[in-house]
């Protein structure tokens, strides 16, 4: 069987087979999170992504760059932390974080100036790698089975994470794509909106006032949108019936 047919067998990661080895101390946790990365490393670099901490990133166009993260749980604080069922302790565990971030967005919506270096909570399109897995989320432990433990994670970009990125590498394959795949956030067309009214200020603006139209309830987010649109010089028409 091999390592992606694996995969694909854990349908429901559960907490029982993710805890089946002991949890390093500290600087085991960063040793052996290194050796992993240093394997996917290996793959990702081929295929034009450069590494910075536990983060890797690839411009794919002008302004668009991908991303891959390397997320470790943080160290429970407090004998009452962990609370079964409701709040979990991630310590001695990582998982995959992806995700895509365009320029003029991040620059629209968060006002954030153009960095040489992104992160995932800078994107706007994210996902996590266990999800195009097994539609789940899920933990790696972090232990000595470092290659085996590699070898999943690459196996799973190779099989599922690299093509979903590509379908987010341009522009036209981000307003083609963005809103019409699985786990699509709410707020996909208004990026796309966004995107195409810096080319053709009258298409987006066309497509802003649809979106705003189909704000059904969350008066706060419709009040952004609002906002949004006056700081952009695009006039929207008020329904009548509200």
């Amino acid at each position: 069987m091999g390592i992606f047919n694996f995969l694909k067998n854990i349908t429901e990661p559960t907490e029982k087979n993710m805890d089946n080895k002991s949890v390093p101390n500290k600087s085991d946790n960063i040793k052996y999170l290194n050796e992993i990365q240093k394997e996917v490393h290996q793959y990702l670099k081929p295929l034009g992504f450069k590494k910075s901490g536990r983060t890797f990133n690839r411009q794919t166009e002008d302004g668009v760059w991908q991303v891959i993260n390397f997320q470790s749980g943080q160290f429970p604080i407090g004998e009452n932390y962990e609370i079964p069922g409701f709040r979990e302790s991630f310590y001695g565990k990582f998982t995959v974080n992806m995700g895509i971030i365009i320029n003029e967005l991040y620059k629209i919506q968060i006002k954030g100036k153009e960095k040489s270096f992104y992160q995932d909570y800078d994107c706007q399109i994210r996902t996590r790698l266990p999800q195009l897995i097994w539609q789940n989320d899920y933990w790696w432990n972090i232990n000595s089975e470092t290659a085996k433990t590699s070898e999943q994670i690459i196996e799973g970009l190779n099989q599922k994470g690299i093509s979903w990125l590509d379908m987010f590498e341009t522009r036209e394959k981000i307003c083609k794509n963005w809103g019409n795949v699985e786990g699509s956030s709410n707020i996909a067309k208004l990026d796309v909106a966004l995107i195409i009214f810096q080319k053709d200020r009258i298409k987006g603006g066309q497509l802003f006032q649809e979106y705003y139209e189909n704000i059904k309830s969350h008066k706060g987010h419709k009040e952004y949108v609002k906002n949004l649109a006056n700081e952009l010089g695009i006039k929207l028409k008020e329904n009548k019936a509200e």
